[in-house]
């Protein structure tokens, strides 16, 4: 019996092979055909260990595909006041016919590009064709791959930064100024990038909305990708009331995200006034967006995503 070494794709790997026009012509791929019903995607399944980190588990495959994925991702915001990551990922690749492992990548690169690709799709189908200012709230690994998702999708004369910790600002600031090819200021306040944001990235662990929503202007496009806890969230009940709201999944909104899941049982929102990525991309029509209107897109991460991306990063080994 022959048996074949498992190969390990490490972080660097898997930046040198997605560029940002790749990253989202895959994210494409994998909304769309998650939309014609051609994916097997479980519930993503997690638990909290009382006192510890978070865990989540995201198998998917995709019908046609020769591989299975399973995404095992660790959180703990706790560690940043540590020398230790708050979350760690790792794509764990199977053969979809023999089930033996292929492939162990390394996740967290991977998550952010990918992220940042289904938020440049959104934002591409909801943002006004006019943009002016592109304000990321978050300093991370999700922020700095949107910073670069962003100027992709639209163009920008401005970008505003904010995080609570004035060191991060700055080495955000001088990292994003090396590769924006716009100028990139740090903000005082969360609310003065939201008020004064085109498009707005929230990429925040926090567990509570990061300003007042009716700080937010007219015709604003918010991404929202951070606070996947069902308690947690970076929006006010006030800024999704007055929004168009779109989601990754709609089933895992309602299930685990704390910025759709808090709403709808305040009944301040209903189902009915959602819709999915897919869907739209699928038929942009299913929205009218009129100029004076706030456009949302949380995504708190899907399976598919992440078949599709870790099938074509092994195909380049």
């Amino acid at each position: 019996m022959v048996v074949r070494s498992v190969l390990s794709i490490s972080e660097e790997d898997v930046d040198r092979t997605l560029t940002v026009r790749k990253a989202i012509q895959l994210a494409r791929r994998a909304y769309v055909l998650r939309a014609k019903k051609r994916v097997l995607e479980p519930l993503r399944t997690w638990f909290t260990v009382r006192g510890g980190a978070s865990f989540y588990f995201m198998p998917a495959h995709v019908s046609g595909l020769r591989t299975v994925s399973v995404k095992v991702v660790s959180v703990n915001p706790r560690n940043r006041n540590s020398s230790l990551p708050s979350t760690s990922a790792t794509i764990y690749v199977f053969d979809s016919k023999t089930g033996s492992e292929l492939a162990r990548i390394a996740g967290e690169n991977l998550t952010a590009i990918r992220t940042a690709a289904s938020s440049a799709l959104a934002t591409d189908i909801l943002a006004l064709r006019e943009t002016d200012a592109l304000g990321i709230i978050g300093t991370g690994k999700q922020a700095q791959a949107h910073l670069l998702a962003m100027l992709e999708a639209r163009d920008f004369s401005q970008v505003l930064v904010y995080s609570p910790s004035k060191k991060h600002r700055e080495r955000f600031v001088r990292r994003a100024s090396e590769d924006a090819t716009v100028p990139v200021t740090a903000a005082r306040t969360a609310e003065e990038v939201a008020r004064t944001s085109d498009v707005l990235v929230l990429a925040t662990s926090s567990r509570h909305p990061l300003f007042r929503g009716n700080r937010v202007s007219l015709g604003t496009h918010v991404n929202a990708i951070g606070a996947s806890l069902p308690n947690s969230r970076e929006m006010d009940t006030t800024l999704l009331k007055r929004s168009i709201l779109v989601v990754d999944s709609l089933e895992q909104a309602i299930a685990a995200y704390g910025d759709i899941r808090i709403p709808l049982k305040e009944k301040a929102i209903t189902k009915s006034h959602i819709r999915e990525l897919g869907e739209l991309l699928l038929d942009p029509s299913m929205i009218s967006r009129r100029e004076k209107e706030i456009t949302v897109f949380k995504a708190g991460g899907l399976g598919v995503l992440d078949a599709v991306f870790a099938d074509y990063v092994l195909s380049q080994f």
